[in-house]
């Protein structure tokens, strides 16, 4: 699988993907439309490495990080979404992997990122992944999220 920028030629593409993750729109209480809708102008906002993780298959999944936050310095993983049908074969794991290889241990040795207090299997997968709770905080759009970070290694 090969992880690279988005542009905005895969606009199209990338909203075919997020409409089909229903689960995890359902999660964040929206419609697949909503959530597709206010992911892509996350995604073409100034200031965010948006980026897109293909096969054979299309898109399978998406990142978005935010390389150094305003207010703690840390580089935040602000969106991970494995597409719905690659969910519980290790595609997340590969995927992560080779993220924090390429796009974030080169710019950075902290990461943070917020989990949704009901997703408790994006909880456990983050644990597996090395993170560790901090505090509870909210996201811009008011949802609560347990903030979760870990020590890189630089």
């Amino acid at each position: 699988m090969k992880i690279r920028p988005y542009t905005n030629a895969d606009r199209g593409r990338l909203e075919s993907f997020l409409r089909r993750q229903v689960t995890f729109a359902a999660m964040n209480e929206q419609t697949p439309d909503a959530f597709c809708l206010e992911n892509v102008a996350d995604f073409e906002a100034e200031g965010t490495v948006s980026l897109l993780a293909e096969a054979d298959e299309g898109v399978v999944a998406i990142a978005d990080l935010l390389r150094r936050h305003p207010v703690d310095g840390s580089l935040w993983l602000g969106l991970f979404v494995v597409d719905e049908r690659f969910h519980g074969n290790g595609v997340a794991q590969i995927l992560y992997e080779q993220l924090e290889r390429e796009q974030m241990l080169p710019h950075h040795s902290v990461f943070r990122l917020g989990v949704l207090p009901h997703n408790e299997r994006a909880y456990r997968f983050w644990e597996r992944q090395g993170y560790v709770y901090e505090k509870d905080s909210g996201t811009a759009r008011g949802d609560a999220v347990h903030v979760l970070k870990k020590e890189g290694k630089a």
